[in-house]
């Protein structure tokens, strides 16, 4: 029984990294469950056994690295001493440069920011996406207005704008740096540019 299970768990895992690797080559609207299917060694029968559709699949591929890196976010937007903040500058830093070097992490970010033509194959995933960013800056706009209470930063700006600010700051380098990766010295303009951004508002 154990090794059944096993086996049920690396037929899933096979079907999700080879629908990462179609997906980044292909484009969502242009790659088939069958083509997924040959690509993990599999019949199409496994991936309808594990998945619903494609659109669950494509779910799936996302929450391969979304759920972990959000949990750390969010136990970070906890708290609301000054520290947390310098732990918040550097989850940020960080994540640059684990895009710039994990191609796993570069090539998931690259079918969400760029290959995910809107289709209702990937409504599913937008409105995911779309609640993941509403549950982030909420929580972001929460942890800024706890520091500007507590003194921590400059009380001049709305935490609203701050969580925008710094959701559509990062959004922004993702996006750029998967397009353009050559005109990025990474990793030190990752750390260098949000520490840039940083700057902007942590003073008291």
């Amino acid at each position: 029984m154990r090794r059944s299970r096993e086996d049920a768990r690396e037929t899933r895992r096979k079907i999700i990294e080879a629908a990462q690797r179609v997906f980044f080559n292909q484009g969502i609207a242009r790659t088939t469950l069958e083509q997924i299917a040959r690509a993990a060694g599999v019949t199409r029968g496994a991936i309808y056994w594990n998945f619903e559709n494609k659109a669950d699949l494509i779910n799936a591929v996302h929450a391969e690295i979304q759920m972990p890196a959000e949990e750390i976010l969010l136990q970070i937007l906890a708290e609301d001493t000054p520290e947390a903040l310098k732990r918040l500058e550097k989850h940020c830093a960080d994540s640059l440069v684990q895009l710039h070097t994990d191609e796993h992490i570069r090539q998931v970010y690259s079918i969400l920011l760029l290959k995910c033509e809107h289709s209702e194959e990937t409504r599913l995933l937008n409105d995911r996406l779309r609640e993941s960013k509403i549950r982030i800056t909420q929580n972001l706009k929460m942890f800024f207005a706890r520091l500007q209470q507590a003194g921590h930063i400059s009380p001049d700006d709305e935490p609203r704008l701050l969580a925008a600010g710094l959701y559509g700051f990062m959004l922004g380098l993702y996006s750029d740096y998967l397009r353009y990766p050559d005109l990025y010295r990474m990793p030190e303009d990752g750390k260098n540019l949000v520490r840039c951004f940083f700057k902007s508002f942590s003073g008291a």
